[in-house]
């Protein structure tokens, strides 16, 4: 349940109830059934005391909702709110966002996330240069030929195990990969700690988390400590099998729309011989 102390946030929630109100279609809310019954309607849109009727709460406690009253407002109304209003997805959000609560529509608990062709496209116009899309959980959950080249093939993997922290504590040649594995290993689980904040009560987050506690000692005792860390660019070490030692800038990318996507990518830089390596792996 969120309380609306902030001002600013009050009222740009009343304004933007307003404008929405009087933007509703009356048929598409159920209220009438003719285009003569909208003709005849004094007023554009919906009346507050319809609103308030759809939505199953009192036209007082709407009213002051408009207004940009100090009062609290829960998501079970949010939703009720936007129903009756008929919002699409994005003003839905900017709804629950202006009331101070997570959108529904944000990734959340039993959500599936997959990459998109469109996504699957990006990843492989980056090669030579290897590069993935991960969930919250750290799922990866597209990859292309790079990465499979830099990190071993992800689509010989049962789908659960598709995880870079899972791989991080489980698969032992990502000791031998990572020449700083403790010093990375123990970033990554900051990383999803981080994360857990936007995951609570995710049945996928629980099982990520309840398996590495599991299958690692080490994870567990990390875990434990509460430790958060901030996703910031760097340069990775890796000592391949193939092609030797490589030094690789790393970032991370949000995906706007992607419902807690995000592209990692690792690149060389241009002319070294990092480079030239890379372009071998995938040859």
């Amino acid at each position: 349940m969120g309380n609306l102390k902030d001002e600013q946030s009050r009222r740009e929630l009343g304004d933007f109830l307003r404008s929405r109100r009087r933007k509703a279609d009356p048929k598409k809310s159920g209220l009438i059934n003719s285009g003569n019954e909208v003709s005849r309607r004094r007023i554009q849109g919906l009346r507050r005391e319809e609103v308030a009727q759809l939505s199953g709460v009192s036209l007082t406690w709407y009213t002051w909702l408009e207004q940009g009253r100090d009062i609290n407002v829960s998501r079970q109304v949010l939703g009720g709110i936007a129903r009756a209003l008929t919002l699409d997805a994005v003003e839905r959000s900017h709804l629950f966002r202006l009331a101070g609560e997570v959108p529904p529509d944000t990734a959340a608990a039993g959500d599936e996330q997959v990459a998109g062709p469109e996504m699957q496209t990006f990843l492989d116009l980056l090669d030579p240069n290897p590069a993935y899309v991960i969930t919250r959980c750290f799922d990866v959950v597209a990859w292309n030929r790079a990465e499979a080249a830099l990190m071993g093939g992800f689509e010989h993997l049962p789908v659960h195990e598709r995880n870079a922290l899972w791989l991080m504590f489980n698969a032992p040649e990502a000791r031998d990969l990572l020449p700083d594995w403790e010093r990375e290993a123990r970033w990554l689980v900051g990383l999803l700690r981080a994360e857990s904040a936007h995951e609570l009560g995710s049945p996928r987050f629980i099982e990520v988390v309840s398996s590495l506690q599991k299958s690692s000692e080490l994870f567990s005792e990390w875990w434990t400590s509460h430790d958060v860390q901030a996703f910031a660019p760097s340069v990775r070490r890796f000592r391949h099998p193939v092609v030797g030692e490589l030094e690789l800038n790393y970032v991370k990318l949000s995906v706007e729309g992607g419902r807690g996507l995000s592209i990692v990518s690792h690149f060389a830089t241009p002319g070294s011989e990092t480079a030239r390596r890379l372009s071998t792996l995938v040859d």
